[in-house]
């Protein structure tokens, strides 16, 4: 409500003339959320093209570097049927094996258990010593599989 005349005070002040902005700031801020929630966000994904098997051949001339992170036994990591169960070694020879064969592709298969932090680690290794691009191997999608 507007008072123009205080009770305790006589001179006019324009401060007593000035509307509530508060809904207008509150309509505001209903907008702007609104605007943001359906603005057209670009989604961070990977392009995956996977190949069909009788493909496989002529897309990739030769066998992979694969790699294998586990959560069950005592080889955590493994590069072909090589088992590590010390990070250390593993990232030592996974190094000598990119350094012999530079232009090999690499292919990792991972357990469905595998925490995101020990792929994103490979990743990391990978993209320091200049692997442009891994493939990650996958199963395909079976309606008996739990």
């Amino acid at each position: 409500m507007i008072n123009i005349n205080p009770p305790n005070k006589r001179e006019f002040s324009l401060a007593n003339l000035a509307p509530d902005l508060t809904p207008l700031l509150d309509i505001i801020f209903i907008v702007l959320v609104f605007l943001l929630l359906t603005a057209n966000m670009r989604l961070a994904s990977l392009p995956m093209d996977l190949p069909a098997s009788e493909h496989i051949a002529a897309i990739m001339p030769s066998e992979p570097i694969t790699i294998s992170l586990s959560n069950r036994g005592p080889h955590l990591w493994g590069i072909g049927d090589r088992g590590f169960s010390n990070q250390a070694e593993f990232e030592q020879a996974l190094l000598v094996a990119l350094l012999a064969e530079p232009e090999r592709a690499v292919a990792l298969a991972s357990d469905r258990n595998v925490p995101v932090q020990r792929m994103l680690d490979l990743f990391a290794l990978l993209q320091k010593q200049g692997v442009a691009v891994a493939e990650i191997a996958m199963q395909p999608h079976t309606a008996s599989a739990p």
